[in-house]
C-alpha cells in the first residue's frame, strides 16, 4: 500500500513542526544588526560630509551676496563671524549657521565695527575691492578657504592647507 510521508503514528519519528529554530532566528538577528551598523556608519560619513559641502555652498553665496551689497548701495559692507553663535553675518543680518561638526579658523580685520556683531572678516567696498580673509571651513581636517581679491573683490575658494 502507499505509505504516506509523514509517519505520525510510528515510534521513533517525530513530527517537525512548521517554524524556525532559534538557531535560525539568532542567525538572522546577527546578519541584521551587522547591516544596520555597516548603513548606519555610512549614513552618518554621507550625513557629515554633505554638511560640510552645504556649508561650503552656503559661505560662498554669503560672501558673494555681500559683495553685490556692497557694489549695489555704493558703501563699504563688512561681513562678520560670530564665533559663540557660529554665525556669518553680512552688517550683522542675514545670518547663516555653520553646523557644530564643522572647524572654522579665520583672520580678523578688525574686532568689532558698529552694527556688526562678532568679528570682521571680509570688507567689500562701494568701488569694488575687498579686504580681508582668509576664512577656512574644514571638516576631518581637509577644507575651502575662502579670500578675496583686494583689487577686484572676487570670492575665491582654494583648498586649505
Amino acid at each position: 500500500m502507499f505509505a504516506s510521508p509523514m509517519n505520525h503514528g510510528l515510534p521513533g519519528h517525530r513530527a517537525r513542526s512548521a517554524g524556525f529554530t532559534l538557531i535560525e532566528l539568532l542567525v538572522v538577528l546577527v546578519l541584521a544588526a551587522v547591516a544596520v551598523s555597516i548603513v548606519g556608519g555610512s549614513a552618518q560619513s554621507f550625513m557629515a560630509r554633505a554638511q560640510y559641502h552645504q556649508a561650503v555652498r552656503e559661505v560662498a553665496s554669503q560672501l558673494g551676496q555681500a559683495r553685490s551689497l556692497g557694489v549695489q548701495e555704493g558703501r563699504s559692507v563688512s561681513v562678520g563671524y560670530e564665533s559663540q553663535e557660529r554665525r556669518l553675518t553680512i552688517d550683522g543680518q542675514y545670518p547663516v549657521r555653520l553646523p557644530d561638526g564643522l572647524d572654522v579658523s579665520f583672520d580678523a580685520v578688525q574686532t568689532q565695527q558698529p552694527g556688526q556683531a562678532g568679528q570682521v572678516i571680509f570688507v567689500f567696498n562701494a568701488d569694488g575691492g575687498a579686504r580681508g580673509g582668509p576664512f577656512i571651513v574644514s571638516r576631518a581636517g581637509k577644507g575651502t578657504a575662502f579670500r578675496v581679491n583686494w583689487l577686484l573683490g572676487t570670492v575665491e575658494q582654494a583648498p586649505a592647507s
